[in-house]
């Protein structure tokens, strides 16, 4: 269901442990959203950075777009380094900026229970 014209809503699968819910946010990044949305589904393996954030890789390729280096607990951010999608598990700042992208809204849980070599989905929310 698509919220506004600024935020898309999507699920994030994690095979064989469930789904969450969260919403790209156009207005944060609006060339990266637009590509990321274009892109849907995307797909790859989790690896877990610490206990501070999951991320997979993609093949996108896109610059910083309104870098950040503060991260809250939910936020979805675009790592350009090597097109990778990132979920923050908790609030952290890093020395690597990233693109924010969007949020999690519902059932980060899903996303904390994520081994290495879990396959992550993001797909459009009907």
């Amino acid at each position: 269901m698509q919220i506004s014209a600024t935020r898309r809503s999507i699920k994030i699968e994690v095979a064989g442990k469930g789904v969450c819910e969260g919403e790209f946010h156009r207005h944060k990044a609006p060339l990266t959203v637009g590509l990321l949305l274009r892109s849907l589904p995307l797909s790859g393996r989790a690896v877990r950075y610490k206990d501070e954030f999951v991320y997979f890789t993609t093949n996108i390729v896109a610059g910083l777009e309104k870098p950040s280096q503060v991260f809250k607990r939910g936020d979805i951010a675009f790592l350009p380094l090597n097109g990778s999608i990132c979920i923050f598990l908790k609030d952290c700042q890093l020395s690597q900026r990233m693109t924010p992208v969007g949020r999690v809204t519902s059932g980060l849980e899903v996303i904390g229970s994520v081994a290495a070599g879990d396959v992550i989905t993001i797909l459009l929310a009907p």
